[in-house]
């Protein structure tokens, strides 16, 4: 028998949250770090909304979007009684899998499933919180979407280490983006023109997933 929403709630104090959105990653170190800062920011509209990270053991190393998947329908959607506006979110990148299309249907076959994809990567997502890419060359940005390994890095983090210097995803400097949050969500909105149900170009759709977790009250 699935357990009871207010599970969910014990560490709130409170079971009257109108929504619970539960995010999956596909990383397991800095996605938690950003969304974790998030949840403790004043940024997080938490007088209306629940969010729970599933959080993925360190020993858990497979991050394919299926297995993803897998996860979060079994240990959150078969185990708890959602309501109907209640969410759950895959937050995955485009660069290291091709079956994107497919994880879109299974979670459109599933109510209340719902995918975040990065084109090419989560660390695009940050670097929209920080830099304007409209000033990078057509060159740059066609270097940005391939993602090539650069010394022990990707060539996204080495774009966000030219603007702040350093980049540790396991030590994710969270006071340097989370701030700044609204402007990665109108970049990321200007990059989505075509309203795909993933970004097939450079990207980022966790602004459709911040849109609705954010306190909209302090941006009017």
């Amino acid at each position: 028998m699935p357990r009871e929403r207010e599970e969910f709630f014990r560490k709130s104090n409170t079971t009257e949250r109108e929504k619970i959105f539960v995010l999956a990653f596909e990383g397991n170190v800095t996605e938690e770090q950003y969304f974790s800062e998030f949840k403790n920011s004043n940024k997080f509209n938490d007088e209306l909304i629940y969010l729970h990270l599933l959080k993925r053991p360190t020993t858990d190393t497979n991050s394919v979007p299926i297995h993803v998947f897998t996860r979060l329908k079994k240990e959150v959607k078969d185990e708890f009684n959602f309501n109907e506006g209640d969410e759950l979110w895959m937050i995955i990148d485009r660069d290291r899998w091709h079956n994107i299309p497919e994880i879109i249907e299974a979670c459109k076959a599933v109510d209340n499933m719902f995918i975040a994809v990065s084109n090419p990567c989560f660390e695009f997502w940050l670097l929209l919180h920080i830099k304007d890419i409209k000033e990078y060359e057509p060159c740059e940005l066609d270097m940005i979407l391939k993602n090539g390994k650069v010394g022990n890095r990707n060539y996204v983090e080495t774009k966000i280490v030219e603007v702040i210097g350093s980049y540790n995803k396991k030590k994710l400097k969270t006071e340097e983006f989370i701030p700044c949050v609204d402007t990665a969500v109108l970049r990321a909105k200007t990059l989505d023109v075509n309203k795909e149900e993933y970004p097939t170009n450079l990207g980022s759709h966790i602004y459709k997933l911040i849109e609705k977790i954010r306190r909209v009250e302090i941006y009017n």
